[in-house]
């Protein structure tokens, strides 16, 4: 079983990965997240999850997860970065526990996090996000990540 922040992922029955739902999961804007993720994620296939809004690919602690409908985060003194390719961009905070990489959208309604665990992206986690770019941006944004200079 993996750990970390309120979020708890278990490997159930017949390749179910359990993922508690954010309280938003219904946002229909979460349907076109779950609905816009890729079939394959680090070379992991899609797994079927126990909740509303959430996405899997692989299996057990060695899982990726997505859940859609979380609560948006506030200022926070954790990483916010923006991540983009093809001239996607999108908003992140990024912290790490347990080698668990978590990213959460900042200044998206509803927020979308990703958890990657580094035994599937030793190097490059932001790889995850990375790749779900275009399939946030559904959700529009409507405030952006600043650092201290940009604070004024």
């Amino acid at each position: 079983m993996l750990c970390g922040t309120g979020l708890a992922i278990a490997l159930a029955g017949c390749g179910l990965v359990t993922v508690p739902q954010g309280p938003d999961a219904a946002d229909p804007a979460c349907a076109d997240i779950v609905q816009g993720a890729p079939a394959m994620m680090l070379e992991q296939s899609r797994t079927e999850t126990s909740s509303q809004g959430t996405v899997a690919w692989g299996r057990g602690a060695d899982a990726v997860v997505l859940r859609c409908g979380v609560t948006p985060p506030g200022p926070t003194a954790d990483m916010c970065t923006r991540l983009g390719s093809d001239g996607v961009e999108v908003d992140w905070i990024v912290r790490e526990e347990g080698g668990i990489v978590h990213f959460t959208t900042y200044g998206r309604t509803p927020a979308v996090d990703v958890t990657v665990p580094r035994s599937l992206a030793p190097d490059q986690p932001s790889a995850v996000p990375l790749e779900m770019g275009r399939t946030i941006t559904a959700i529009p944004a409507t405030d952006y990540c600043v650092g201290p200079t940009d604070a004024g």
